[in-house]
């Protein structure tokens, strides 16, 4: 009997040792910042930040950091159309800001896969300009992504 295409019972591993690729090419606007604030120019305000936010060209190609299977695709007022996606043993990656995802809840991507397109900043992030949101979180937890790009 043939099984679906985006049907998954592959099992992730992702350790605490394992590292990541760069979603996309770019400079860090802003950093990953859980312990004290750090300024958001377009909001004006200072404000904690469980992401990084790499710097991309509009239209940019976004790759799939690890391997993983796509938990959600959804659409949220700050970070526009993202992607979560599971990598396992409790990690995952969240990949903001995005249009074109050819993607859907189920489907199973290997690192490099497209994961979307950069899309024009989110009203939360206009002066900051165009980006990628990128979020690694372990059982709901942000952890600093930073340390797993390679």
């Amino acid at each position: 009997m043939e099984t679906s295409a985006h049907i998954s019972s592959r099992e992730f591993s992702f350790e605490e040792s394992d590292t990541l690729q760069w979603p996309v090419a770019g400079n860090v606007l802003l950093n990953y910042s859980m312990d004290k604030t750090i300024y958001f120019a377009t909001l004006q305000q200072y404000k904690y930040n469980p992401a990084i936010v790499i710097a991309a060209t509009e239209g940019a190609m976004i790759c799939a950091a690890t391997d993983g299977e796509v938990v959600a695709v959804y659409e949220d007022a700050e970070i526009g159309q993202a992607v979560d996606i599971n990598i396992g043993d409790g990690y995952q990656l969240t990949y903001g800001q995005l249009r074109d995802i050819p993607l859907m809840a189920g489907d199973v991507v290997e690192a490099g896969d497209i994961v979307g397109f950069v899309n024009a900043p989110s009203k939360y992030y206009s002066i900051e300009g165009s980006n990628i949101y990128f979020k690694l979180t372990k059982d709901g937890t942000p952890v600093n992504p930073l340390g797993k790009l390679e």
